[in-house]
């Protein structure tokens, strides 16, 4: 079974001109490595991580690495500081058959759109949130079925496992 993890960056400072380097605020820089700590409790391990280069989301990356495998690949790539899940599927797409398991660090609405748009079963809780707010730091996990060949990356191809977020959702 392969596994997608979608990470939305967690908690960034005040909007400003340079969208592109806007850095964690405070509360961001706390969630960041309890969300690593939740995703190794739930065995996440991915071998390769796929970060969008602004600022935000490379620090939440730099987060949750000391949870994960030590022995992971890591691409940041400028492409995917964007807000189309199109693009972001683009980027999967193009990783090659053997990538094994892959996380994904970036932004919304890009992600939880992509989840939605992969996602054609799964927990009934997992998609109430992803149908509401998708919370900074929060990760989508999707499965595919097992293939000979690479993911298929169409509409409705994969299980929404779970989507986990730093702290428990308020009531």
């Amino acid at each position: 079974m392969k596994r997608l993890w979608l990470l939305r960056h967690a908690k960034a400072g005040p909007y400003s001109a340079d969208d592109f380097g806007r850095t964690l605020a405070p509360r961001g820089r706390k969630n960041a490595p309890a969300m690593g700590e939740k995703l190794a409790a739930a065995g996440c391990a991915p071998g390769r991580i796929l970060c969008s280069a602004g600022r935000r989301a490379v620090e939440t990356m730099c987060g949750v690495l000391p949870s994960l495998p030590a022995d992971l690949r890591i691409d940041v790539m400028r492409r995917l500081y964007t807000f189309s899940p199109g693009t972001v599927l683009q980027c999967l797409q193009a990783l090659p058959e053997d990538a094994g398991d892959v996380m994904v660090v970036g932004h919304n609405p890009a992600l939880q759109e992509l989840a939605l748009y992969l996602a054609g079963r799964g927990k009934e809780e997992a998609f109430d949130v992803l149908h509401g707010k998708f919370p900074t730091c929060a990760v989508a996990e999707l499965e595919f079925p097992e293939s000979p060949h690479a993911t298929d990356w169409d509409e409705g191809s994969a299980f929404l496992r779970r989507v986990m977020t730093p702290r428990p959702p308020r009531h």
